[in-house]
């Protein structure tokens, strides 16, 4: 019975054997029906690209003023709200004006005390004067009188400045903002001592223009002066934190008369306008500088740039839509293309759409997608 069961066994895969050898690879089959995949492919072309250089640079405001109290006093309340724009002139801070009104006053009696004695040092000149003539009163009487009214007028004066004086400490009794711009906090609160000799009550900072800041090079500054242009023939822009570009372009205003030995660095500042106060003293920010005469450049889609341990490369389409590995030489980005150096020619074929679906040596179905424009 054992040797049936397993007569038939052998039997039956002998069968399915034959079977199977007779029915053909569904794998071949499968490929040799397969579709080229369809691809997005994008043209090599020139573009008139001017040259930019990018560095780091910092905002810096164009004043940038810490108020203090001229005069030793107690602070009324603040007058301003802490983190605000004011205006030149706005009153910041106020100071007990009492002691400084009573020396006001003080000083105005003085100088009144001062002119009556020199109204009566004058009477007794001219008075004197007059005997003298009719050889009443001794020279040396005349001379004595001469000269007090000489003293009177001196005292005159120096009352005059000490009213004026005065007069000046009871201004500084109310601390206004020399400049526009916003300030901060408040170092002191109502009913603290301040005075000459004390911290800065408070930092006000100007917001509309603002600087920036950067270190060039020494090699880059000079090949930007080399061919004996001015600040005009570049353009200044800013890229901010968030990566988007900062709207109104900038004009270098001056360049350090000298260079950083440090690090081998020349510092340009250029000026922004600030309108919507979005540029902040001490921010850091990009600055691309541009010129502005342009040149033809090849560029490609910056979707089409792939890496790998050898480098940039990308997938390009040749003339029978076969898929070939191009090893590239890239330049700077601009916009939504790529300054493409070596690898590529105008007019060849790079695949922008449907990498993951390629490689090497197959054959595609290649639609051109729309040029990506952008500097």
């Amino acid at each position: 019975m054992t040797r049936a069961i397993f007569g038939y066994f052998v039997g039956t895969m002998a069968i399915a054997t034959i079977l199977l050898s007779q029915t053909p690879s569904y794998s071949q089959s499968a490929t040799s029906k397969a579709t080229p995949p369809a691809v997005l492919v994008a043209k090599v072309r020139m573009q008139e690209i001017g040259e930019r250089f990018s560095y780091f640079g910092r905002v810096e405001a164009t004043d940038r003023v810490q108020i203090r109290a001229r005069i030793d006093g107690y602070l009324g309340p603040l007058a301003f709200e802490q983190g605000s724009f004011v205006q030149k002139g706005d009153l910041l801070f106020e100071i007990e004006k009492e002691i400084y009104e009573a020396d006001v006053a003080l000083a105005k009696a003085n100088l009144a005390n001062s002119r009556a004695a020199a109204k009566l040092a004058k009477v007794d000149l001219e008075r004197s004067k007059e005997l003298r003539g009719r050889n009443v009163v001794s020279q040396a009487q005349l001379d004595e009188n001469a000269a007090k009214y000489d003293e009177a007028l001196a005292d005159v004066e120096a009352n005059k400045a000490n009213l004026n004086l005065a007069e000046i400490n009871l201004g500084y009794t109310n601390i206004k903002a020399p400049i526009s711009g916003r300030i901060g906090k408040a170092a002191e609160t109502e009913g603290s001592l301040v005075g000459p000799s004390g911290d800065p009550l408070a930092l006000l900072v100007s917001q509309d223009p603002m600087q920036v800041a950067w270190p060039v090079p020494d090699r880059h500054f000079t090949h930007l002066t080399s061919e004996g242009r001015g600040a005009d023939s570049v353009v200044v822009k800013l890229r901010l934190a968030d990566d988007t570009l900062y709207s109104l372009p900038g004009k270098i205003i001056y360049a350090e008369p000298s260079a950083n030995s440090a690090t081998n660095t020349v510092t340009v500042r250029a000026e922004f306008e600030n309108p919507k106060f979005r540029l902040v003293d001490q921010m850091l920010v990009t600055v691309l500088i541009e010129k502005k005469q342009k040149e033809e450049r090849m560029v490609m889609p910056q979707d089409a740039l792939l890496l790998d341990q050898q480098g940039p490369y990308v997938y390009a389409v040749d003339g029978q839509d076969k898929v070939e590995v191009r090893r590239i030489k890239t330049g700077e980005q601009r916009g939504l293309n790529i300054i493409i150096k070596e690898g590529l020619k105008v007019g060849d074929r790079v695949i922008v759409t449907g990498l993951q679906k390629v490689r090497s040596g197959i054959q595609v179905t290649p639609k051109l997608a729309d040029s990506a424009e952008g500097n």
